[in-house]
């Protein structure tokens, strides 16, 4: 039987995991079948829901005056997607810390990043989990 194959989906999304298993020790995406890591699909979900909040035309954009008003609600879906993004890059640098992550111990990105945070720079220099969560997000 034969049948087609979205070779630039799956290389997509091949990619994408591939930079999650370095930065994080985990996969991010799903791989499509259904009994992969919920996480996963909640973190697919939350890119699509970004990149459309991003493309959308916004009245406040081209009016400044008007930005305030957020007439679209556009500002607000940012907000709450900002939080769920928090929320889940919490998770993984709560998992990370008790030792419960996937990637933990593998020399991932998040690892050292954790390591670095445990040790002072010598000049009183520490990383917060928000300026790890910051990075992440750079990065990614």
């Amino acid at each position: 039987m034969k049948s087609t194959v979205k070779l630039g989906q799956l290389l997509n999304v091949c990619t994408t995991n591939v930079l999650a298993r370095v930065m994080l020790g985990r996969r991010v995406f799903g791989d499509g079948s259904g009994g992969g890591d919920p996480k996963a699909n909640e973190f697919k979900d939350m890119v699509v829901e970004l990149m459309v909040l991003a493309g959308e035309f916004n009245i406040g954009d081209f009016i400044p005056v008007l930005d305030w008003l957020d007439l679209q609600g556009i500002t607000k879906k940012m907000k709450k997607l900002h939080a769920q993004f928090d929320s889940f890059l919490n998770v993984i640098l709560e998992e990370h810390k008790s030792g419960k992550g996937g990637g933990s111990g593998h020399g991932d990105l998040l690892s050292t990043l954790i390591g670095l945070k445990e040790d002072a720079d010598g000049e009183g220099g520490k990383l917060s989990d928000v300026e790890i969560k910051a990075f992440l997000l750079v990065c990614s």
